[in-house]
């Protein structure tokens, strides 16, 4: 992902601009994402000091979703903004979330990780359709038919239970 790489070595102290297209080739290169289809823009505004980096992103677009209920595809807009702090040092080390040493020897820094991961922040825990009558009325049904099961008494014992406090 070699657009994705920003050469810091040679960048000025001050404030520097990238921007960045995500679109499915973007989301090849990486394995385990709940999407492979997208349009978004990242822009990516580099703040160069003398003892650190200090990056801050905005994505906005969309992204392709399979609906949790109804297993069709819709489209779901996706926009946030998150900082990364990047020190230098001996050798690599996240310090938390939000900061990273980077080694002194390391000139290039590459971004497509990091946006990876806001990106997948982003979406949403439960994955659906706006409004069920979105939801393809085909699989609703079968969803509805096979929900519907008889009581079953061997679940009745565990109405008894009573928790001491």
């Amino acid at each position: 992902m070699e657009d994705f790489m920003i050469p810091y070595k040679g960048l000025g102290l001050g404030s520097h601009s990238f921007e960045f297209e995500i679109d499915d080739k973007f989301f090849e290169g990486f394995e385990y994402f709940e999407s492979e289809q997208g349009q978004l823009k990242v822009k990516l505004e580099l703040v160069k000091e003398s003892s650190l980096m200090d990056l801050h992103f905005t994505i906005d677009g969309r992204l392709e979703l399979v609906c949790d209920r109804c297993l069709g595809e819709y489209s779901y807009p996706v926009n946030g903004a998150f900082r990364l702090v990047v020190k230098y040092g001996e050798a690599f080390l996240e310090e938390s979330e939000e900061v990273v040493v980077l080694p002194i020897t390391q000139s290039r820094l590459d971004v497509s990780r990091y946006i990876f991961e806001y990106i997948n922040m982003l979406l949403p825990m439960k994955k659906e359709h706006a409004e069920e009558a979105d939801c393809d009325p085909e699989m609703i049904d079968k969803l509805n038919t096979y929900s519907k099961q008889e009581h079953d008494p061997r679940w009745d014992a565990l109405k008894n239970i009573e928790f001491k406090k």
